[in-house]
């Protein structure tokens, strides 16, 4: 990550903490994980909330995503203006992940591989997390997969949730070199 990166980062940061949420962007084991547990390839078509710098979005383009099939989701206008020049070829929306299957349908695209989340969903209130936990299994294909990271030891989404969507959660991987300490887990929808 470059320098300009870091205090884009940290700026927006101070500005907003509630919703950026972690003072130092994912790191790269992090990030790899995040690609492999989306199962990323050139035919993949994934729906990324919450970019941020880009460290996730880099590791999906380098696991094989390619622009065509990328679409970014950033609420935070600085964050999207600087995504924008770093992957100009890839589709980067300034929109509300609550409104992702508007924003997915609008694209073109009926349904999408993956979503994967760099969201703090588990410190959102219950309404704003179902509202974007749904529309992501309202844009995802019958196998699709949705990733969200946590630093906590429980699955990120609300268990209530995850009862009455009928998911399967399950713990990806563990990264203790990230900082902080970070787990990936996948959503599944039940058969």
């Amino acid at each position: 990550m470059s320098l300009a990166e870091r205090k884009l980062f940290v700026e927006r940061w101070i500005r907003s903490p509630l919703k950026v949420a972690s003072v130092t962007p994912s790191g790269p084991e992090l990030c790899r994980a995040m690609a492999k547990a989306a199962q990323c390839g050139p035919d993949r078509r994934v729906v990324e909330l919450g970019p941020g710098t880009g460290p996730v979005t880099a590791a999906l383009c380098a696991h094989g995503v390619t622009p065509d099939n990328l679409l970014m989701i950033e609420l935070d206008p600085a964050f999207a203006d600087h995504l924008a020049v770093l992957h100009p070829d890839a589709t980067v929306v300034r929109g509300d992940a609550t409104r992702m299957h508007r924003i997915v349908q609008a694209h073109g695209w009926p349904t999408c591989d993956a979503v994967v989340s760099g969201l703090p969903l588990i410190a959102m209130p219950l309404s704003v997390q179902a509202r974007i936990v749904r529309g992501a299994f309202s844009v995802l294909a019958p196998d699709g997969v949705f990733v969200q990271f946590t630093y906590g030891p429980f699955a990120p989404v609300n268990p209530e949730l995850i009862r009455r969507l009928r998911l399967k959660p399950r713990r990806h991987a563990w990264i203790a070199r990230n900082l902080p300490p970070a787990s990936v887990w996948t959503f599944r929808r039940l058969p």
